[in-house]
């Protein structure tokens, strides 16, 4: 009986052991899709950025004002990806939001991020009439990639 669980004890340890460096391999090598070199205008205040996620506050005090973030989309992974769907709020009679690719044009769904490739994108949100009533607004942006 001792035996038996011995030879099974050791069969998860090997079989565990197996997982951990297969886990351990793809780590090293597939760190996947993430924004990095983040700038930002000087009414931004950039809290940290975390993989997909840019954690900020701006300040919009008067008509006008407008924060741009620009940012890098790495490809880090194992394959092409492309834009699957572009989350942003529309406009607003008090807002303009925007997201493009640094140069202004369009990103559309289907544009690729080769592996290895990184594309650098613009946020710009833009305060365009006075608010006189309670208003919320939400800036969060989402960009969601598939494999190409």
């Amino acid at each position: 009986m001792n035996k038996y669980i011995e030879v099974i004890v050791i069969g998860v340890l090997l079989v565990f052991g197996i997982f951990l460096d297969g886990f351990n391999t793809k780590a090293e090598t597939d760190k996947g899709i993430y924004y990095d070199n983040v700038n930002y205008s000087d009414n931004v205040k950039l809290n940290r950025v975390d993989g997909m996620n840019i954690d900020y506050s701006a300040e919009l005090l008067v008509p006008g004002d407008f924060y741009e973030l620009t940012f890098d989309v790495v490809n880090e992974s194992l394959y092409d990806v492309s834009f699957a769907d572009i989350n942003l709020n529309k406009d607003d009679k008090y807002i303009h939001y925007e997201l493009t690719y640094n140069d202004g044009s369009t990103i559309n769904i289907g544009d690729i991020v080769k592996k290895g490739e990184k594309k650098q994108l613009k946020y710009k949100v833009l305060y365009k009439k006075l608010v006189l009533e309670d208003y919320e607004f939400d800036t969060a942006f989402y960009l969601n990639f598939e494999q190409a």
